[in-house]
C-alpha cells in the first residue's frame, strides 16, 4: 500500500505532466508553425485519435486473453461489443474522434459499473 505522501506526489506529478502536455504545444506552436503545417506532420497528428481508440481497445481485450484474471459475473465481450457499437454510432453521427473516444469509455465504464453492482 502506498503512503499518503506518495499518493500526493503521484497526483501532483500527474497533474503537472497533464498541464505541460497541454501548455507546451500551444506555446511552441507560434515558433514552430512552419513545422506543424508540413503534410507528413499533419498525417502523424491525424493518426493520434485513432491510435488512442486502438490503445483503449487493446487494454480492454487483455481481459479476454488472460482468462485467469476475470472476475465472476463479468462479461468482457458484452462491454467491448457495446462500447465499440456506441463508438461506431458516434463516429458516424459526430465524426469527432474526441467525442467518439469519450463515449466509448463512458459506455464501457457504465456497463462495468452495472455488472459489478456498485
Amino acid at each position: 500500500m502506498m503512503s499518503s505522501s506518495a499518493v500526493i506526489v503521484l497526483l501532483v506529478g500527474a497533474g503537472l505532466g497533464t498541464y505541460l502536455l497541454r501548455y507546451l504545444p500551444m506555446r511552441w506552436y507560434v515558433t514552430l508553425e512552419v513545422v506543424f503545417q508540413r503534410p507528413a506532420f499533419k498525417r502523424v497528428l491525424s493518426a493520434l485519435g485513432p491510435a488512442a481508440i486502438v490503445a483503449l481497445l487493446v487494454v480492454s481485450l487483455v481481459g479476454l486473453i488472460q482468462g485467469d484474471h476475470r472476475w465472476s459475473g463479468q462479461s468482457d465481450e458484452l462491454r467491448i461489443g457495446l462500447a465499440l457499437l456506441a463508438m461506431g454510432g458516434s463516429r458516424y453521427w459526430q465524426k469527432n474522434t474526441i467525442i467518439t473516444t469519450f463515449i466509448g469509455v463512458v459506455v464501457y465504464g457504465v456497463i462495468l459499473w452495472l455488472q459489478l453492482g456498485v
